[in-house]
């Protein structure tokens, strides 16, 4: 490790020396020429793989959002009726704390409450003081509540917002990666058109050649058979054979007299002189 790092730190600094304060620049520029090398060298339909293998994982994320605003909207729901109940019990405390202040007003000595029990005008007024200041607590918290509602309200609108959204864009780009593959499918199938034309001029060019040899070859041995007889020791006769046959006889026997006659006409010749030669 220590020659490692010395051995670094040695590099650094002859390249320092080297390059000086483009260094960096230069560091820079041969990283981002390496990494666009080795992302040229990815398949593409590797790369098409890790897109959809990335919009697969952007599902449990939707996922996610989905149940967090199924949560919210139970949340929601919750503090509206929570919300319709502080409301009503503000307004039955508002129609009694109203009663009691009728009762004040008409200068009666005595209020006969619900429970038969009569009490006193001063004893009215504590008991108006009190609801009041109940009242009022109960009426800013419903206010406040009102105002959380809302706000998580909006911050629920704003995250289906989100939601539709990514919903929409997730939908989009599933469609641009289809049309990505559908496109690096038929840059592969004219890619396999190439090799195949490619090896057309070269395989199947030879074996063609090789085809119109042996075809050639075979018409040459049938040419050849038919210039032989049918069956060998038979005397081959074309169809125009007979048209020469009388001819043939007569120029044979014509031939042969005229032999005939030569041979007769020297043994007449050989005798005579044999004559004369015995008169002598």
């Amino acid at each position: 490790m220590k020659k490692l790092i010395l051995g670094v730190v040695g590099i650094g600094m002859v390249a320092g020396l080297l390059f000086g304060s483009n260094l960096m620049p230069y560091a820079q520029t041969a990283y981002d020429k390496a990494s666009r090398s080795i992302e040229q060298q990815v398949p593409i339909s590797f790369q098409i793989d890790a897109a959809k293998k990335q919009l697969e994982n952007i599902g449990p994320e939707i996922d996610d959002m989905n149940l967090q605003i199924a949560k919210e909207k139970v949340s929601i729901k919750k503090l509206q009726q929570s919300l319709e109940r502080q409301e009503d019990s503000l307004e039955k405390s508002r129609g009694e704390m109203l009663t009691l202040r009728s009762h004040i007003d008409s200068g009666d000595e005595f209020y006969v409450a619900a429970n038969s029990k009569a009490y006193t005008t001063q004893r009215v007024k504590e008991e108006l003081r009190t609801r009041l200041a109940i009242h009022k607590t109960a009426t800013a918290t419903m206010e406040k509540d009102g105002k959380v509602l809302e706000l998580r309200e909006k911050s629920l609108n704003a995250a289906m917002e989100r939601l539709a959204e990514a919903r929409s864009q997730k939908t989009e780009l599933a469609l641009e990666i289809e049309h990505l593959t559908a496109q690096n499918r038929m840059n592969e199938v004219v890619k396999t058109a190439s090799k195949l034309d490619q090896f057309d001029n070269s395989q199947l060019a030879r074996t063609r050649g090789m085809i119109e040899d042996i075809s050639a070859r075979l018409e040459t041995e049938q040419e050849m058979m038919s210039m032989m007889p049918t069956h060998f020791g038979q005397i081959p006769v074309s169809s125009d054979s007979s048209i020469a046959d009388s001819d043939v006889l007569k120029d044979m026997d014509a031939f042969f007299d005229q032999q005939d006659a030569k041979k007769a006409e020297s043994k007449k010749e050989v005798s005579g002189e044999e004559l004369v030669s015995f008169e002598s």
